[in-house]
């Protein structure tokens, strides 16, 4: 398993950040990327790749629609790729 962060300017920062912006707990709020609440926003936490899955961390410490710690795991896209990786660190 490697955790790894996923490139800025990639479409599967794009497509992260797509689907957290259009998850549920951002419904109504103005800035969904965002969720600004007390200072706190979203925070992407890294991505775990175990093989051919991969896994989207994110956390929000002061959600705004819930007044407390937030985290959201998802699939990755299918149309992901190893060209997509800014940075690898080897988990044991």
């Amino acid at each position: 398993m490697e955790l790894i962060f996923v490139k800025q300017d990639s479409t599967e920062w794009e497509y992260i950040w797509d689907f957290v912006a259009k998850h549920p707990i951002n419904e109504g709020l103005e800035e969904p990327k965002i969720a600004l609440n007390e200072g706190e926003a979203w925070q992407y936490m890294g991505s775990f790749k175990n093989k051919n899955r991969l896994i989207h961390e994110f956390r929000h410490r002061y959600h705004p629609n819930t007044q407390n710690v937030y985290n959201l795991t998802f699939n990755g896209s299918d149309s992901f790729t190893d060209e997509q990786i800014d940075k690898t660190i080897k988990i044991k």
